[in-house]
């Protein structure tokens, strides 16, 4: 083709035909000009394409690990709720000289329960690749930006929260709690709870009269409750997100 051209202007400039000539060459320019755009617009058009892919990709994997996160968030609200019931449990015998326990193994349960808890981790994978690859704007609808920003600012200051105080008060029931009992206790406890064998007495008179712990179990209780209000905001912004993700994959 370019041969074919290139003859073509020979022949013009053979037999002097300059006004012919500037036609063609500016046609030949024109046309190989149309072919650079068509050729940038099939580009564009291929690229818009991956990007597009690759973002429903990404919104895909954002959508999978944020089902996660309200599973996640749904367990700790049960632990918290636990924690809450056993934390008031503990409390009737601890500010109230008289009551008596009349089950001393739920007791103890409940009592150990006021130390359970782990500290608060989750993965965010896909948050932390798109920020980190600058792929964040692959996301075109800017209503679901703003909502992943203010989503995982939430969490991460609900983790920091939830392992700063809490956990300390929950380690240091933990604490009192391996003190109170002996070595047989701690071994049927810690490894065997399906032995029916009650604490001495003792381990319940140490217990009462330890106001380090009761001032920690009020403040087990209080942060149980506290923490449970704030994982109901985490579960609530989860499914808020999940339905924007939902209509930008699928709009109507």
């Amino acid at each position: 083709m370019i041969a074919f051209f290139r003859k073509v202007r020979q022949q013009l400039l053979v037999e002097n035909k300059t006004g012919k000539y500037l036609k063609y060459a500016i046609g030949e320019i024109l046309l190989v000009v149309i072919g650079i755009l068509i050729a940038l617009q099939i580009n564009t058009w291929s690229n818009e394409h991956d990007e597009r892919k690759l973002e429903r990709t990404y919104l895909e994997a954002l959508h999978f690990e944020i089902t996660e996160d309200l599973q996640f968030y749904s367990n700790v609200a049960d632990s918290l709720k636990k924690q809450r019931a056993s934390a008031q449990h503990v409390l009737q015998f601890l500010e109230n000289p008289e009551a008596k326990i009349t089950d001393s193994l739920l007791f103890i349960k409940m009592f150990r329960n006021c130390a359970d808890g782990e500290n608060l981790t989750r993965t965010e994978v896909t948050w932390k690749e798109l920020q980190s690859t600058g792929r964040l704007s692959l996301i075109r609808n800017k209503d679901l930006v703003r909502q992943l920003f203010e989503y995982y600012a939430f969490l991460d200051q609900f983790a920091f929260d939830f392992n700063k105080f809490p956990m300390e008060r929950r380690y240091m029931v933990r604490k009192i709690e391996h003190e109170v009992f002996n070595m047989d206790e701690q071994l049927e406890f810690y490894v065997n709870w399906n032995q029916e064998l009650v604490p001495r007495k003792v381990v319940f008179e140490n217990i009462r009269s330890n106001q380090i712990l009761l001032d920690l179990v009020k403040s087990v209780l209080i942060s149980s409750v506290v923490q449970l209000e704030t994982d109901q905001k985490a579960l609530g912004r989860a499914n808020e997100l999940q339905e924007t993700i939902m209509q930008t994959l699928d709009p109507k």
